[in-house]
């Protein structure tokens, strides 16, 4: 049997569900903030490929390592 190579990369990418799931879990732990969705979802999306080894050289320098969190 013959694997694919394209489909086991994709298969290493997060899935929309975990991304969104991660993504709550940072906004609970932000305070439940409004306005950060779409850095919450993209830090999400960042934080589980690096746990699956499948973000960049170049996302890794620039994300940081504990979300930064502004309390108002």
């Amino acid at each position: 049997m013959k694997i694919n190579a394209t489909h086991a990369l994709e298969s290493l990418e997060p899935s929309e569900a975990q991304i969104q799931h991660q993504a709550y879990l940072l906004w609970l732990a932000g305070g439940c903030q409004t306005g950060r969705e779409l850095d919450d979802w993209l830090y999400a999306r960042e934080m589980l490929r690096r746990k699956h080894g499948r973000s960049t050289d170049k996302t890794r320098r620039h994300l940081p390592k504990k979300p930064v969190i502004e309390r108002t």
